[in-house]
């Protein structure tokens, strides 16, 4: 069956913190493979990602990402005891400096971010006024960054409501939705039926899961070939301890071997960031059962926790790697073929 050529893609990037990084590698494929959006939009990190690239400054947030150090984040994540852990100030500097007072209306391609109403839980679809302030209340994670007050309303980040947001696209007329989920792997499998107690379990990809998929127009899911996520990427880029490593030559995709004893008390900001974790996956998948996107790139990103902002250069090369590993469902979606 011939299928029509959209005539107005929708980009669609998802929240994820520092594992946002990977949407300027997904970006940059899509580029290269001549696959420009008509309409962008993001929640949280994913709204940050596609102002800068709305604005046509993604070479300079690419450059600045990758010189991120852990020092250097330190610095910027101003801390403070009212409203957040983390003013947020600093940082959001650094964009406002870029963005130079633009508004959403100014930008080169139509964009939205999502962001929600502390009060009532109620979604918000920022496409109007201060980029800056869009962005603001869209990372807003409650308990770490301070919420945003816009129009009479406390506004956070738009992850409590639509992490991964192609209802935005669709009213934005997007007649070809391609979505970019960072939370499919952030779980390292606990969630996906791979580790049991007392066991763990080496983080090869299994059959029917942890693969970028594709919707199709019958319904049926499109998997590529599967990559592999980069090292760095694996174990919060640490290499796997010599006792979870198999023998030299031998490859296996389900690897158990007992955990090491262990009583430590997670630590608080571990305990936040797992909580994130767990209700970014929960959300997200219930989210896209409902409001499918045409086609859905899924980095592999289990790894790489969500204050890594230091990492850059690996989640970009992963989300490259999505997207090329999506490339075929692509093309044969967008009618490039």
């Amino acid at each position: 069956m011939n299928r029509r050529r959209p005539s107005r893609i929708g980009l669609v990037l998802g929240g994820g913190a520092a594992r946002g990084w990977a949407h300027i590698g997904a970006i940059r494929a899509l580029h290269d493979a001549g696959i420009k959006p008509d309409v962008v939009c993001g929640t949280s990190i994913g709204a940050l990602v596609g102002a800068v690239y709305a604005n046509g400054d993604l070479d300079w947030l690419e450059d600045w990402v990758t010189r991120l150090t852990w020092q250097t984040v330190v610095r910027l994540l101003d801390l403070r005891l009212s409203g957040g852990l983390l003013g947020g100030k600093k940082v959001i500097q650094v964009f406002a400096d870029q963005f130079n007072g633009c508004e959403i209306a100014d930008l080169q391609i139509p964009f939205a971010a999502v962001a929600t109403e502390l009060d009532t839980g109620r979604e918000t679809w920022l496409q109007d006024g201060s980029v800056v302030n869009a962005v603001r209340a869209s990372i807003a994670i409650p308990g770490i960054f301070t919420p945003l007050w816009h129009d009479g309303v406390w506004l956070v980040d738009g992850g409590l409501s639509n992490p991964v947001p192609v209802s935005v696209a669709r009213g934005m007329r997007a007649d070809c939705v391609i979505a970019v989920d960072l939370n499919n792997d952030i779980l390292n499998g606990r969630d996906l039926g791979g580790v049991v107690a007392g066991t763990a379990v080496m983080p090869a990809p299994m059959p029917g899961h942890d693969v970028v998929t594709a919707s199709t127009e019958e319904g049926a899911t499109v998997a590529p070939e599967e990559h592999v996520a980069p090292q760095l990427l694996r174990r919060n880029g640490k290499p796997w301890p010599r006792w979870l490593q198999p023998a030299p030559g031998y490859e296996s995709r389900d690897v158990r071997v007992p955990l090491p004893p262990s009583a430590r008390v997670p630590s608080m900001l571990s305990s936040v960031a797992q909580g994130i974790d767990i209700m970014q996956v929960r959300i997200t998948r219930s989210r896209l059962a409902g409001e499918p996107a045409d086609i859905l790139i899924q980095p592999r990103l289990g790894g790489m926790g969500i204050f890594d902002f230091h990492r850059a250069a690996p989640a970009i090369a992963e989300g490259r790697a999505a997207v090329e590993a999506m490339m075929p469902a692509i093309r044969a979606r967008l009618g490039m073929d």
